[in-house]
């Protein structure tokens, strides 16, 4: 994958499109022994953070010192508020945020056990309405960009049917390579896949996700089900503490995992 080189046209380094929510997080909680019913369990900490797939890489990018832009919904809510305001304290060029009055900002509560392991409780609000006009009608924004990253394949049912649509668009009026994220449990759909995988320059999703979208169970045989559906650039599966398998341009490679002393969070 060669990303297009900086100009005058592109002053963003990559945009970020697709999944933002507020996530409040618990932890540590057990949920293997949850309160009795009207009963309450104490935990260390309760926090409210930015989540989903714009917030996570956009802010993170942001850190690196990357110039970012971001195209997603919001609600007119406090959460909405809250989320705009964290965007924008990253320097994230926030002109493709779409404020949604039907419905409240996409939020979900995180569950953190001791080990790092996280359950999520997710309300969709107003990323139900999200769909890829919303990117298509913010192409001034995306033609600014090097990289678009799209989250995610598996939680945005309703843009899964359109995404070759949205992929080739992006393609014929900016040129700029599209990274695709995965999460949920996408559905196993050959069909689906090989309309907008064609299109895609990085695809990694996790061991499950890839296990469920290609029926194969080994990451080599992954890999090569989704070479075999056209993905034509980087492609790898997630492997958890085992870390990650990765192919690009016919060479295949194991990466292991960072080892740390003590797991905070899984992500």
């Amino acid at each position: 994958m060669n990303l297009p080189p900086p100009s005058s046209v592109r002053d963003l380094d990559a945009v970020i499109a697709g999944l933002s929510v507020v996530d409040v997080i618990g932890l540590p909680v057990d949920l293997r022994r949850p309160p009795k019913p009207g009963g309450m369990q104490s935990i260390a900490s309760i926090t409210m953070t930015t989540g989903g797939n714009v917030p996570n890489v956009g802010i993170d990018l942001a850190k690196l010192g990357f110039r970012v832009g971001a195209v997603t919904r919001v609600g007119n809510d406090t959460f909405g508020g809250f989320l705009r305001s964290q965007l924008e304290m990253h320097g994230i060029a926030s002109a493709g945020l779409v404020l949604d009055d039907t419905r409240q900002t996409s939020s979900t509560i995180v569950g953190v056990e001791k080990n790092g392991e996280r359950t999520f409780f997710h309300a969709r609000g107003c990323m139900a309405n999200f769909r890829v006009e919303d990117l298509l009608t913010h192409m001034d924004v995306i033609r600014r960009g090097r990289i678009l990253v799209f989250g995610y394949y598996g939680l945005l049912p309703e843009c899964d049917r359109h995404l070759g649509r949205l992929f080739r668009a992006i393609h014929l009026k900016t040129g700029i390579p599209v990274l695709l994220d995965t999460a949920g449990a996408p559905p196993r759909n050959d069909g689906l896949l090989a309309s907008f995988l064609p299109l895609v320059d990085c695809f990694l999703p996790s061991y499950d996700e890839a296990a469920v979208i290609t029926g194969e169970t080994t990451p080599a045989r992954i890999v090569a089900a989704l070479t075999d559906a056209g993905a034509p650039g980087v492609i790898g599966v997630k492997l958890g503490a085992d870390g990650c398998y990765l192919s690009w341009r016919g060479k295949a490679k194991r990466i292991p995992a960072r080892k740390v002393r003590s797991v905070v969070d899984a992500t």
